[in-house]
């Protein structure tokens, strides 16, 4: 007696083993064409009837192994950017006290009234900072023509203190020519030549009696046994002491004299980045704390 087999059984023994080898609990992924109907929703056939469901980790990719795979063979999913650079994690807030701002006004302007289309210089420190006058040095920018700069510093009554023509856009303060008194602000702006207006001023107050003791004790008290180590310390208390003028200015002292340690760089930038006028100053000193050295 010949058996008879129905259609259905006849094509599913033929093409079962085609579409995936074995139907019958094996883990063999379905083919693209039924999986992609599957995904959609259009139709509720599935090649893994009667065995169990798949793992999901099966359907991954294999991740190449860092310790084994050459340099050049790792797949482009696992490649990474290099990270953004990390700033100092140091709270270095504080370095602009204008919320102590006194409510004196002075004369924003020497020389006449300012019209809106002249120029002045940007002045590169907070809009009211404290100052000790050890290494302080106050610098500016202009991007336009100039013909050199005028920087003018007076006390609150606008007695003008510091009148000095200059060519380069910044200036160290010799602290003995200056009679600056303790606890008392002061204002200094920077004319840019041939203009015949400054630009509007910005602060700074000359810290107290007690304060100036406590840096200057704290200055005797670094050991004098590592040159560079005992002027970074040094610094570190001006830095601490949130003096923008005078930490920029003895970072500048020790940069010149150890241009190889990146590490001053980036110190110094974790103070330019703390207001806006000097972000690209920061910048600029981070990328050179990143460059390898020579």
């Amino acid at each position: 007696m010949k058996r008879f087999f129905p259609p259905c059984a006849l094509i599913l023994a033929i093409t079962c083993p085609l579409l995936t080898s074995n139907c019958w609990g094996t883990e063999l992924p379905c083919p693209q064409w039924m999986e992609a109907e599957n995904s959609n929703g259009s139709s509720s056939t599935s090649c893994s009837a009667g065995r169990s469901p798949r793992s999901p980790a099966a359907f991954q990719q294999p991740q190449a192994d860092p310790k084994t795979t050459p340099a050049g063979d790792v797949p482009a999913a696992n490649t990474t950017s290099k990270p953004k650079r990390k700033v100092l994690d140091a709270d270095l807030s504080g370095f602009d006290i204008s919320d102590n701002k006194s409510d004196k006004k002075v004369t924003t302007m020497l020389g006449g009234s300012r019209g809106a289309a002249v120029p002045s210089a940007i002045l590169l420190a907070p809009q009211r900072a404290k100052f000790l006058g050890q290494s302080a040095e106050f610098n500016w920018s202009f991007a336009g023509h100039n013909e050199g700069y005028v920087l003018i510093i007076t006390d609150e009554d606008e007695t003008q203190l510091v009148h000095l023509q200059l060519k380069e856009p910044h200036y160290r303060l010799d602290p003995s020519g200056t009679p600056f008194r303790p606890g008392q602000t002061y204002y200094w702006r920077v004319q840019v030549l041939p203009n015949p207006l400054a630009s509007e001023p910005s602060e700074f107050v000359v810290v107290s009696p007690e304060e100036r003791q406590a840096i200057d004790h704290a200055i005797a008290a670094v050991p004098p046994t590592d040159p560079y180590q005992s002027a970074v310390a040094r610094t570190k208390i001006l830095t601490d002491h949130r003096l923008w003028f005078d930490a920029l200015g003895a970072y500048d002292d020790l940069i010149a004299k150890y241009p190889n340690h990146p590490e001053l760089y980036d110190q110094r930038g974790a103070i330019y980045a703390q207001i806006p006028a000097t972000k690209s100053l920061a910048d600029s000193d981070f990328a050179q704390a990143d460059k390898p050295l020579k």
